[in-house]
């Protein structure tokens, strides 16, 4: 067995009565038959466009992408939220967080992903407009946060004459406005694909194409999971099986998801799980808060909460085998003397496993042979149909975000002048100030 699910330490053998037994999963076959086959209706009706992109993108034309724009030396991706996290989070997986830094030779990527005007300043600072390639993304074409920034960038490429290196992936809006107007390459995203379940479209595939990433490798592992979801035995299916044990737990108490990779590249992906768990999931007065920690290092801030706090989290450990790099630590008469590093780090994942166990706090393991784009498509996959599952379960729309909505709608009316009376009631009011 290679790379693994492994869910034994939410049972009830291994953490007492706080765990799940036989009887209770098979107590729960209507609950998992219902998830199931409302996946795979939904799926059968068209409505769940990420099961089907990792069958029909042609990855051709983004062959011929990477091929075009071979020669810039920059790439900035502007969007927000599910329209950017998912590439950043392959990049990094991939590549590392130092990337920029350690390979001259490769383009230098940076993601806008922000209305934050010192970021937008540092980002043009570092980057020469001329030898970069633009992706602008935004599946409604309205994206408050990336118009701005786009507009911005937009004007000083026109008036340096590269608009040329802009791309636009978008579904409509005016951002497919300006792309068709002014002639700018132009990828769709599926109506059916949400913005946070997108990752596996246009969306990420064509910036990732031009970023050194092995697509095939990252369609070919989503393919391989979806093969293993489409089984509709729990105890053969990792995403089915993922999604009953967050349900059984939410609904005794553990509100709380914590998701512990402990290899730094897989930061983003928590941060990119954070979001898929908590838009898809938080409705209906229903929900379980996503929380991303990183071990071992978070075992020196977050663990002490986890073991002796309140019984409220349910967590899972991402860890690999096998490391890009490694080194041995040499150190006589020390304990350490002669074991690698990455000996280390995963023997401190097992201690705090061990120390969760011990204290009856379930915990998930996915253990992976190495981090490459494979594994990374599988896991990709195997979360994302897991959400589609867990909202089946919760009884909820897991595909709609109507609170975030209300926000947009609420900025838009105050830039527009609409709404700057009615705000104005809850002006600043010195009673309840305290000055710092």
């Amino acid at each position: 067995m290679i790379s693994y699910f492994d869910y034994k330490n939410t049972t009830e053998e291994k953490i007492g009565n706080e765990g799940i037994s036989l009887r209770d999963v098979e107590a729960m076959s209507d609950t998992i038959n219902k998830a199931y086959n409302g996946v795979i209706n939904k799926y059968k009706n068209k409505e769940l466009g990420f099961m089907d992109v990792i069958y029909d993108e042609d990855l051709n034309k983004y062959y011929e992408l990477s091929k075009y724009y071979k020669d810039y030396e920059y790439i900035v991706i502007i969007g927000m939220g599910g329209s950017i996290l998912g590439t950043q989070m392959v990049y990094e997986g991939i590549h590392g967080i130092y990337y920029n830094e350690l390979n001259s030779n490769s383009k230098k990527v940076y993601f806008l992903d922000n209305s934050d005007p010192e970021k937008l300043y540092d980002i043009l600072k570092i980057v020469d407009l001329k030898k970069t390639l633009l992706f602008v993304i935004s599946k409604s074409g309205n994206t408050v946060e990336t118009l701005a920034n786009f507009f911005i960038i937009k004007e000083k490429m026109d008036r340096i004459g590269c608009s040329n290196n802009i791309i636009i992936i978008s579904s409509g809006g005016i951002l497919k406005n300006i792309a068709e107007k002014e002639g700018y390459m132009l990828f769709d995203v599926p109506e059916n694909v949400g913005g946070r379940f997108s990752v596996l479209s246009s969306v990420g595939l064509a910036p990732m194409s031009c970023m050194g990433i092995d697509i095939k490798g990252l369609i070919e592992g989503a393919r391989d999971m979806d093969k293993l979801c489409k089984n509709e035995d729990v105890f053969k299916n990792p995403a089915l099986m993922n999604a009953l044990i967050h349900y059984i737990f939410l609904n005794r108490g553990k509100s709380i998801s914590v998701l512990m990779p402990y290899i730094e590249r897989l930061h983003k992906f928590g941060i990119w799980y954070r979001q898929l768990w908590a838009e898809s999931l938080g409705k209906d007065g229903k929900g379980q808060t996503p929380v991303i920690s990183i071990g071992a290092k978070d075992q020196h801030s977050q663990l002490q909460l986890y073991l002796d706090g309140p019984k409220d989290k349910i967590i899972t450990f991402l860890k690999v085998k096998k490391f890009k790099e490694d080194f041995i630590i040499k150190y006589q008469n020390h304990y350490l003397n002669n074991h690698k590093l990455s000996k280390l780090i995963n023997f401190e994942q097992l201690g705090t496993e061990g120390a969760l166990t011990s204290k009856g706090i379930p915990n998930i393991s996915i253990v992976l042979e190495e981090l490459n784009e494979y594994s990374l498509g599988k896991l990709i996959y195997m979360y994302e149909i897991g959400t589609a599952f867990m909202g089946e379960m919760m009884g909820i729309n897991t595909f709609n975000q109507p609170a975030v909505e209300e926000g947009k709608i609420i900025t838009r009316k105050l830039l527009e002048g609409k709404s700057i009376e009615n705000m104005m009631k809850n002006k600043l009011n010195e009673k309840y100030l305290i000055e710092m």
